[in-house]
């Protein structure tokens, strides 16, 4: 199911009652999303505010935040600016569609709010409480703020884009990579979560105006109409309606019959004004209306009767078979079959618990028995429902709370400002001047209330961490563990205490903590056994803001295992003993590497240190300050330290890989991965090899790297022949090989023959379905590297790697097919495979889509075609260059601002404007001087001193500037220009 997250159109509905006005809120649903926070929703919620909870759908859980809520009408005219621009977006040809899905959801929203009441102030407004969950969030307001400012932010980064014309910021800005993917419409944007059926993800843009569009009937499978389950009563009973009045009707599905046919027969004519289920156990139990009375009906097929004629004037559903009615100003209780349990007698009821309910006559509350006598007569200022344990919380005329038994005796004196009966606690929470304290199930006072505050320490339950799933013979026979409960003083110290009042651990801790255990190994582990609690301290510090320190308590050896030192502290247990604890604390700011990096080190369980704090991860490299995260870690390092194998880790002094094993010795990385090669495993050759030419977590060294990456592919040493290499030999390592051995990165000789062979050697044994061996001997082939050139079987493996959307056989195919090798030249084949290469986000295959498609529209500009299919083209190159010059990161921003400036100066793609062509022009002049930029900084300087400034026919002519210019083109160091082609 996911996280879901709901959006609802909120409006306030005003009146009066009894003369008095009041105030209502009433929200609509209209749209859905599952494990993510459509872009569309953010849009709509931009400049909004926390509002008020929407939490009627919060079933699984409710982490208390807020919903996020923005004005309506504003909303509404953000998708309006969005819609009009998106109208005029360079690859609306490739989806047509969306403009009208903007259209169809900027009509939806207007409908929704001019159907609402002219000062009703809509909103909309976000639950988003259950994607909290997702980030580990613990704090409601934080989330909701921080997505409040995300969401803002969006809107003012797309209408920047939207003012500036820059189509792929907007596109980057809505999460969209490529305009044509519907899907990343439909579920990332958000159109497929709206609730109108126009809108469905599932299927294909529609083709029709949303003004044009009706929904289809919706039939079931078997193609019969599907009934309107508004009016499904229960069971196989439904409703119908004829000339305005009610009845009922049996609808059979016959499964054995032609094509499961169904039979409606009318089980009670419809002369009711209405009919509904009445809640019971019973389906056939409805209540029915005539004018403004209620009664009660049996719907039997074979005998339907009126079981209490409409005269009551209100009434609520059955619960446990029982039903409240009110007649005039009395509430009394039905039966089933329309008889009376209580007459109408009393002014208020509540609902049956423990065989009991609380009913108020007057001012006075008593208690009701199932056979509707009073059990204890109305005496009570205010009370409580009994508990399975037969005592309820109450307050007479003493003036304060006590506990009543069933005889309506006082099991426990009123003398407390409150007493509630928490369900989790199996106890009463009690208060007295202020102050709390703890009642058990039988009324007894275990805890007095001289204290700040009480509250359960939520602990995993013995008897299900030990149950048949790890412990199938019940061996150790677990019985519950007593409720433990920390409780504050008044000076802020804490200690635990149980539910008999034993102090369990003395008042020196701040707070205490659960430690949660993980699933399958520790289940079983005999930690499970042991009572550990985690407490907390602030080590002195009284700042709101000083950091909790954590540390160990043995609860059933009476002291502290670890001191509170640790801002993290975890729980490990491996094998089927050992256990330990993973500690973490951030570096002093003066040694920190990065922001936020940690010292994550491994006590043992007594305390003491297995391996230090010197690591700023251990088993992934991953923040184990992130409880989501850290989970995943102790899982991994259990599991391997459970079977004899060590963790890898990095040191925070070096940066080099070690790897960790249980006994507390740390292993260099070299040798460790040289242990696993001896022991077989050929992909610890591989990954070292790579460490080693990359530097990654070891010294880097060609030399070394070259020759693991030999013993990878599965050969002694690197210049060993393919044909001697063992059958297990790693396709992958023979790909590296050869690069290593064609680019000579071990400074021994390049040797491009070799390099070739063992790319025909990959692809002979087990490597033919790698696109990057592929594509590099499609190349050696092309150019005729390490043997003859062989243009057609180049292109053959190009062209297999290109299946796997390989952005190096994309990009050299759509230049082979540019220039015409093999063959004739064919554009539109090139701009095919250069657009495949844009979409996976290779910038060069940008460019020289761009270059292309307005290579491809001057030729069909000569052969005549209309002006219509060449400015297609012309746009889509537009949108590739302005791509990547909106992209500071990218190499080629230069040439892409320089080619820009010439599509606007010759109105390329869209109306000319020179204004923006010396714009584009004057972005890449500017671009920082250094070697990567030079080139084109040089070729948009030339541009505008001697055309756009300089020639006196350009809308730009200006002698001055063509000065400034000329001189710091001149200024610009000597080079030979590298010109796009």
């Amino acid at each position: 199911m996911g996280n879901r997250s709901w959006l609802y159109l909120e409006h306030r509905l005003s009146g009066t009652d009894n003369g008095a006005e009041h105030e209502e809120t009433s929200a609509d649903e209209i749209a859905e999303a599952n494990n993510n926070f459509p872009v569309l929703w953010q849009l709509l919620l931009a400049d909004g505010a926390a509002g008020d909870a929407i939490d009627h759908q919060r079933v699984f859980g409710d982490a208390g935040t807020d919903n996020l809520a923005s004005d309506a009408h504003a909303a509404l005219a953000r998708i309006r600016q969005l819609h009009a621009f998106v109208e005029q977006h360079p690859m609306l040809h490739t989806l047509p569609q969306i403009a009208l899905q903007f259209e169809a959801l900027a009509l939806y929203l207007a409908e929704l709010i001019d159907e609402l009441p002219a000062d009703s102030a809509p909103r909309f407004s976000a639950n988003l409480d259950e994607l909290s969950w997702l980030g580990g969030e613990t704090e409601g307001e934080g989330f909701i703020e921080r997505n409040r400012r995300e969401c803002s932010e969006r809107w003012a980064e797309v209408r920047r884009c939207i003012d500036s014309g820059n189509h792929p910021g907007v596109d980057a800005a809505l999460g969209i990579q490529r305009f044509a993917d519907w899907e990343a419409w439909a579920w990332q944007f958000g159109f497929g979560g709206l609730s109108h059926p126009y809108f469905d993800g599932y299927e294909a843009p529609r083709d029709e105006r949303f003004a044009d569009f009706e929904p289809e009937e919706e039939d079931d499978e078997d193609g019969y109409e599907r009934p309107d389950y508004d009016n499904h009563l229960g069971g196989e009973l439904w409703r119908f309606e004829v000339d305005g009045r009610w009845g009922v009707m049996r609808l059979v599905h016959d499964e054995d019959g032609d094509g499961g046919a169904s039979h409606r027969t009318t089980v009670v004519e419809p002369a009711w004004d209405d009919i509904r289920y009445a809640g019971g156990s019973d389906p056939r139990l409805l209540w029915i209306s005539q004018g403004e009375r209620s009664g009660l009906l049996l719907a039997d097929a074979e005998a339907p009767r009126v079981l209490l004629e409409p005269e009551l004037d209100e009434v609520w559903d059955f619960e446990d078979d029982i039903a409240t009615a009110l007649v005039g100003d009395h509430i009394g209780l039905l039966r089933t079959d329309g008889s009376w349990l209580l007459e109408p007698s009393v002014d208020e009821v509540w609902s049956f618990v423990e065989g009991r309910v609380r009913a108020r006559v007057g001012e006075r509350i008593g208690y009701i028995d199932l056979q509707g006598q009073w059990a204890i007569a109305p005496r009570f200022e205010e009370a409580e429902d009994f508990t399975p344990f037969g005592l309820a919380p109450a307050r007479g005329d003493e003036g304060g709370w006590g506990l009543v038994r069933a005889d309506g005796e006082w099991a426990a004196p009123p003398d407390f400002e409150q007493l509630q009966w928490r369900h989790d606690w199996e106890a009463f929470e009690a208060t007295r001047n202020g102050k709390s304290g703890l009642l058990d199930a039988q009324g007894r006072v275990v805890i007095e209330p001289v204290y700040e505050q009480v509250d359960l320490l939520e602990e995993y339950p013995i008897e299900f961490l030990t149950s048949e799933d790890n412990d199938p013979a019940n061996e150790r026979n677990a019985e519950a563990r007593p409720k433990r409960f920390a409780v504050e003083r008044a000076d802020g110290l804490c200690g635990l205490v149980d539910g008999r009042g034993r102090v369990l651990v003395p008042f020196d801790y701040g707070r205490f903590e659960t430690l949660e255990p993980l699933t399958g190994q520790e289940r079983a582990h005999a930690m499970v056994r042991r009572d550990l609690v985690r407490v907390a301290s602030k080590g002195g510090r009284t700042a709101n803001n000083a950091p909790w320190l954590r540390g160990i308590y043995d609860v059933a050896a009476g002291r502290e295992l670890v001191p509170c030192r640790h801002r993290t502290l975890q729980p490990l247990a491996w094998g089927t003993q050992d256990i330990g604890w993973l500690v973490a604390d951030p570096l002093p700011r003066a040694a920190k590497a990065e922001k936020g990096q940690l010292a994550v080190g491994v006590l043992r369980g007594d305390g003491t240190v297995l391996h230090p704090q010197a690591y700023p991860w251990i088993a992934a490299a991953v923040s184990v300050a992130d409880s989501w995260l850290v989970a995943a870690v102790r899982s991994d390092l259990c599991k391997r330290w459970g079977a004899g194998e060590p963790v890898k880790a990095v040191r925070n002094d070096s940066g080099l890989y070690v790897w960790l094993h249980a006994d507390g010795r740390e292993q260099p990385h070299a040798e460790h991965m040289a242990a696993r090669h001896a022991a077989g495993d050929l992909r610890a050759a591989y990954e070292l090899a790579c460490h080693l030419r990359d530097g990654e977590g070891i010294e880097a060294d060609p030399r070394e790297a070259l020759r693991w990456m030999a013993r990878a592919a599965g050969v002694r040493e690197p210049g060993d022949a393919p044909a001697t290499a063992s059958s297990d030999g790693l396709p992958v390592a023979m790909c590296e090989l050869s690069k290593m051995l064609r680019w000579d990165t071990a400074g021994l000789g390049a040797d491009a023959q070799l390099g070739r062979a063992w790319l025909l050697h990959a692809i002979a044994h087990g490597g033919a379905d790698d696109a990057a061996t592929q594509a590099q001997l499609g190349y050696m082939l092309c150019e005729g590297e390490g043997g003859e050139r062989d243009l057609e079987g180049g292109v053959r493996h190009y062209e297999l790697a290109a299946e796997k959307n390989n952005t190096m056989a994309l990009y050299n195919l759509g230049l082979a097919y540019k220039l015409g090798e093999p063959g004739e030249p064919d554009l539109a084949r090139a701009i095919g495979y250069f657009r495949r290469g844009h979409e996976a986000g290779d910038t060069a295959a940008t460019m020289q889509l761009g270059r292309t498609l307005c290579l491809h529209a001057e030729a069909l500009d000569e052969q005549g075609h209309g002006e219509a299919e060449v400015n297609v083209l012309h746009a889509e190159a537009l949108y590739a260059r302005q791509k990547v010059a909106e992209d500071s990161t990218q190499r080629e921003q230069g040439w892409a601002c320089y080619e820009l400036g010439w599509m606007r100066f010759r109105g390329q793609g869209a109306p000319e404007d020179a204004a923006a062509a010396e714009r584009w022009l004057l972005a890449g002049a500017a671009l920082d001087d250094c070697e990567e930029n030079l080139e084109s900084q040089r070729a948009c300087t030339e541009v505008l001193a001697e055309t756009f400034y300089g020639d006196p026919d350009s809308p730009l002519f200006d002698e001055d500037k063509a000065s400034e210019w000329t001189q710091r083109l001149q200024a610009l160091p000597a080079t030979t220009p590298d010109a796009p082609a």
